[in-house]
């Protein structure tokens, strides 16, 4: 069955956001697999719209109404709220990256995103961004409360699939349960080479609501007992703002 216009501009706005960069007409269209002209009608009326904004040479970004329509949901969500305070508060303790992440399929959301002031490298993914949620600490916790049977579907096909698929599995299971019986996650690099990730969950009255997380250079561990108990105490106490708790 052939993709709504409506369908079609939701997959621009995916594409265009994830980018990082302008895109061309000719580049989403080929990405897309749409006729140019069908992605030039999107296009036009999303700029119309201020969903999209232009810029020379002609190519497409993200626009300001789908800021917009982002922002909602972070303030549904309350991570416009109480969990910026905690991010603040976690970053000026330990002078550190911080960020909140959700689980969405087989990825990591990050949702918000604090830096130290200063900070002349970049250790966290940007608001927004979409990581591995296997290979993330933040996404591994977010996975460690999930019923057994329902991991997998939260893998990439191409990794569970693969041919380390079952292994893959199997220690990630191992992890997940070590991150349950500790309360926290760790990344040593499997993302971003040399660069230390550590989270705790935050939970709501339905289960695991997101995570909270660090970023740090590798060989920068000598506060990590600290940097461990401070993440910690902030999923702990978002939980509990969020009326969960960690059982």
């Amino acid at each position: 069955m052939q993709d709504s216009s409506v369908t079609r501009a939701l997959r621009i706005l995916d594409l265009i956001a994830h980018a990082g960069k302008p895109l061309t007409l000719k580049h989403i269209a080929e990405v897309l697999d749409i006729p140019r002209s069908t992605a030039h009608g999107i296009l036009r009326d999303l700029t119309r719209e201020r969903f999209v904004e232009t810029g020379e040479p002609a190519a497409y970004t993200i626009g300001i109404k789908a800021f917009e329509v982002g922002a909602a949901h972070l303030r549904v969500a309350g991570v416009g709220g109480v969990i910026a305070v905690e991010l603040v508060r976690l970053t000026d303790a330990l002078d550190i990256t911080a960020h909140y992440a959700v689980l969405d399929g087989t990825e990591a959301v990050y949702l918000y995103k604090q830096d130290p002031p200063g900070l002349g490298v970049q250790l966290a993914s940007s608001v927004g961004a979409r990581l591995p949620a296997h290979l993330t600490a933040v996404g591994k916790c977010c996975l460690a409360w999930l019923h057994p049977r329902d991991l997998a579907a939260h893998v990439a096909p191409a990794v569970r699939e693969g041919p380390d698929g079952d292994a893959v599995l199997a220690a990630l299971t191992d992890e997940l349960a070590k991150v349950r019986e500790r309360g926290y996650a760790t990344d040593h690099g499997q993302v971003a080479g040399g660069v230390e990730c550590l989270a705790a969950p935050v939970f709501d009255t339905s289960g695991v609501k997101g995570a909270v997380g660090i970023s740090y250079l590798r060989g920068a561990e000598a506060r990590a007992g600290e940097a461990t108990e401070q993440v910690r105490q902030t999923a702990a106490r978002l939980t509990s703002m969020f009326g969960g708790n960690n059982q």
